[in-house]
């Protein structure tokens, strides 16, 4: 089952800074599902950019994380999703990750903690980036 509030959290491993407005763009694509009478109903399709738009930049090594999702009145049990990247330097090599983080009060989240390490979270998806797919989308599916 979802936690009650859930977000996604993105870290650039690539080796370059990430530049929104040189082309480069993040999307997740989440489709929440649960059981109703024996049957699964999806929910409404929630599609995040990670905060990531004009002017905004993602360092090497930085992170970002999405917008809050309230689970408290639906439910739902899990959720299938979709992760898109497009990087946008030619020189950027290795891996952009997307993790999941819980919490029950939307206010004490794990990446909050002063020892907080990214790979306490739940790693989703991993896209290998290289240098030959500039300004190119790789994109990968995933279940929660």
């Amino acid at each position: 089952m979802l936690p009650k509030y859930w977000r996604y959290r993105f870290i650039n491993e690539t080796g370059q800074l990430m530049t929104y407005n040189d082309g480069a763009a993040i999307e997740v694509r989440t489709s929440p599902w649960k059981l109703t009478s024996g049957a699964k109903v999806d929910g409404t399709v929630i599609v995040d950019d990670m905060g990531f738009g004009a002017g905004q930049t993602i360092a090497d090594d930085g992170e970002t994380e999405g917008d809050v999702n309230d689970d408290t009145s639906n439910l739902y049990l899990g959720a299938t999703g979709v992760f898109t990247v497009t990087h946008d330097l030619d020189a950027a090599l290795g891996q952009c990750r997307l993790y999941f983080e819980g919490c029950d009060d939307n206010s004490t989240w794990p990446s909050d903690a002063s020892d907080f390490v990214i790979t306490d979270l739940i790693q989703v998806c991993v896209l290998d980036i290289d240098n030959s797919g500039v300004d190119k989308s790789r994109r990968k599916n995933f279940v929660l």
